[in-house]
């Protein structure tokens, strides 16, 4: 019995061969010994007869109705998972013939951390100013803070607010907070940020204070 996968003219041939099978329905004699199996056939064909035992005709009649219904069925399916199995193994040997692609070209890291005014206002629209915020800035470092970029950031903000930013981060950064609070009452505008770190630079080493956003410096 031959091993290999049929060829698609031997599928051809089987399912040609199960539909020629006579097609009706057994009927069973017992005669003795042996039981009379027969297949009548249609107009024009002669009957099939078939002696067996019992249970060997009954098994052979079911296998030969049982072949007639299922064989081309089988066929067919072998069929198509063999067009599938085809069609996929092109579609695979396609893409291994395609070059590769090249690579996207990566971003500058200055340009990839670009964000226009929407995407900054967008970042500080949950922080909300309200009468809690304002109570607690009047002696936290960082709620102070915090109030300034969301006044900086309104997109009516006054050239003083962001000056006033830009000099309460400068001192608090150097643990100034004696010229953070002043810079926070400060309303010169950029006059006032610029004279404040003018102040800060002629300011000896030794004496500038540890930076501390607690309300908290040390000599």
């Amino acid at each position: 019995m031959p091993t290999r996968p049929p060829t698609s003219a031997e599928l051809d041939d089987l399912a040609a061969r199960a539909a020629a099978a006579p097609a009706g329905a057994w009927r069973k004699q017992e005669d003795g010994g042996l039981d009379h199996f027969t297949l009548r056939g249609g107009s024009g064909t002669a009957d099939l007869h078939l002696y067996a035992p019992a249970d060997a005709g009954a098994a052979v009649t079911r296998l030969l109705d049982a072949a007639r219904a299922d064989l081309p069925r089988l066929v067919t399916e072998v069929q198509r998972l063999r067009a599938e199995v085809e069609a996929l193994q092109s579609e695979r040997d396609g893409r291994a013939e395609k070059p590769a692609a090249a690579p996207a070209p990566r971003r500058p890291a200055a340009e990839a951390l670009e964000m226009d005014d929407d995407a900054v206002l967008a970042l500080a629209a949950p922080f909300h100013v309200g009468p809690k915020e304002m109570k607690a800035a009047a002696s936290d470092p960082l709620a102070a803070l915090s109030v300034q970029v969301a006044r900086a950031l309104l997109p009516d903000a006054k050239e003083v607010e962001r000056a006033r930013l830009i000099a309460m981060a400068f001192a608090a950064s150097r643990g100034q907070m004696d010229d953070f609070w002043a810079a926070r009452k400060m309303r010169g505008g950029k006059k006032a940020a610029a004279g404040a770190e003018t102040r800060q630079k002629k300011e000896p080493p030794n004496r500038r204070r540890k930076p501390s956003l607690t309300g908290d410096s040390s000599e």
